[in-house]
């Protein structure tokens, strides 16, 4: 009897022993699977995060219109320049031993509330990476038309607000190399590329 009570006590604890062994290998291979699900699925939001960002930012050309927040930005024409001349004859010509970039641009308030803009929403770039900021000095007030100035001016709704900014850069820079960064606000996080070619 003793034999036959210990014999069922090794067959039950042999499968206890299973039971556990087989738990313990199903919830290892069910935490892989969730720790594998959560790798996969970061790896997802990560790339999801990246192609936001890529929308956020569009490449155009001269000529050609982007829109950013029903924000339309327009470079018309850019120029190289060491002279620019004053459009009325009480001035002086600014001038550099540098190079001034000259863009005229147009903005295009498609909201439907008004918007602020202003020079400082403007940055050149180049091949390399480096910035340039918009040449906002004394000198050249006297030089740009009062109603070319983009200095906080405010754009109604469904109206066109067309400007010069001015850059000054090396005089060794290739103006065809640069791309123009033009952001939405002053907090904007979107933005759109211009190339001066």
């Amino acid at each position: 009897m003793k034999k036959l009570f210990s014999g069922c006590l090794t067959i039950i604890g042999a499968i206890v022993v299973i039971g556990i062994i087989i738990a313990v290998a199903t919830g290892g291979d069910d935490s892989a699977e969730t720790s594998s699900g959560n790798e996969s699925s970061g790896q997802e939001s990560s790339k999801a995060k990246e192609e936001t960002k890529e929308e956020q930012t569009e490449t155009i050309g001269i000529g050609e219109t982007a829109t950013i927040d029903d924000i339309g930005f327009t470079v018309n024409n850019a120029e190289s320049k060491t002279t620019i001349e004053p459009d009325n004859e009480y001035a002086e010509p600014v001038t550099t031993n540098n190079q001034f970039i000259v863009l005229d641009v147009t903005i295009n308030n498609g909201k439907s509330e008004a918007i602020t803009t202003d020079s400082n929403f403007f940055t050149l770039v180049s091949e390399d990476g480096t910035e340039y900021s918009p040449k906002n000095d004394g000198d050249l007030i006297t030089v740009i038309p009062n109603d070319k100035m983009l200095f906080l001016e405010e754009i109604n709704p469904g109206l066109k607000k067309n400007g010069i900014i001015v850059f000054e850069v090396g005089s060794d820079v290739d103006m065809s190399g640069l791309t123009l960064k033009a952001n939405a606000g002053f907090w904007g996080t979107k933005s759109v590329n211009i190339n001066l070619k």
